[in-house]
């Protein structure tokens, strides 16, 4: 099953030093294996981590606004998207 995932997008990850952590996606790689996560904690715009897809569980929730800057090529604050993450009830 192949998964479906956009930038914005809130992950969970199932694998790794981060295991459990969730992470927004900032960015997906041009051949769509590979996703760049963000928290605005200690995975900041400009060092994402990059994470096979395969390692990282998608959920349904998308953070639009950021979704929006990133895509105009505004970057938005690490402080906004850490906010988000801890405010959004995931799961």
């Amino acid at each position: 099953m192949e998964k479906r995932i956009m930038v914005g997008q809130i992950v969970k990850s199932k694998s790794g030093r981060d295991q459990g952590r969730y992470f927004l996606v900032s960015r997906i790689s041009p051949e769509q294996k590979s996703v760049f996560l963000v928290d605005g904690d200690k995975r900041l715009l400009n060092n994402p981590k990059k994470k096979n897809l395969c390692h990282v569980q998608v959920t349904k929730m998308i953070a639009r606004e950021i979704a929006e800057k990133i895509q105009k090529g505004v970057a938005p604050c690490d402080q906004e998207i850490k906010r988000y993450l801890k405010e959004s009830k995931v799961d």
